[in-house]
């Protein structure tokens, strides 16, 4: 094979392989920007009532300080609960004095999960739902998500953390705004879609089961 004939083939394989990625990167970008399919049985408590705790949760939440709550749901294995991170850090930086942070930990090995999550030391109480029990209780089905209820355990909101994947548009900081209107007292908004129609992964817990698409 001659010189020009074996550039002209690395060249091609840098492209393919250059295909691929940029496949794969717009694969997995648009997979996780679209509504994550919700269970066929699935109920929501309405906002402004006070939901009733489950499992490990309603342990945790036993004591009644008077403060606001965050519920925050967490999957290890699950990349948007990662990109969450850096923007929950924030969140129990700015409020961890005046507000309840709870991460409720979706996954199939329950120390599994709460030794990845220690792992981010956030100083953060959690509560494993292996089960999917917790989430099912509370109507969410996606990770990350977000509850969070006010100083009567009235919820106040349920959905996403940001319109954006990264969380970096301020304009759509849908639990920083929840926890703000509960500090103030301040009267929630009417919620966007792009707040309450839930993105992100699937709960372990259900998948393979029956689902239906969720249209914003």
């Amino acid at each position: 094979m001659g010189r020009v004939a074996k550039i002209s083939l690395l060249l091609c394989c840098e492209a393919l392989f250059c295909g691929v990625v940029a496949a794969a990167f717009w694969y997995q970008d648009l997979r996780y920007s679209l509504p994550t399919p919700a269970p066929v049985d699935l109920k929501q408590p309405s906002l402004g009532k006070t939901p009733a705790l489950v499992g490990s949760l309603a342990t945790l939440l036993e004591r009644d300080d008077g403060s606001p709550c965050l519920l925050h749901f967490f999957n290890p294995a699950c990349p948007c609960s990662q990109f969450n991170v850096d923007h929950l850090q924030q969140l129990v930086a700015r409020f961890g004095e005046r507000v309840r942070f709870v991460a409720v930990l979706e996954g199939e090995d329950a120390e599994a999960s709460l030794a990845a999550f220690s792992k981010l030391d956030l100083g953060v109480a959690a509560a494993p739902d292996v089960n999917g029990q917790i989430a099912a209780s509370l109507g969410v089905y996606s990770t990350p998500q977000a509850i969070v209820l006010d100083r009567d355990g009235r919820l106040v909101f349920r959905g996403n953390y940001n319109a954006s994947r990264y969380c970096v548009d301020r304009e759509t900081e849908f639990a920083r705004l929840a926890i703000e209107c509960c500090l103030t007292g301040a009267t929630p908004p009417q919620w966007p879609a792009a707040a309450t129609v839930a993105q992100g992964c699937e709960l372990p817990a259900n998948v393979g089961k029956a689902s239906r698409e969720v249209v914003p």
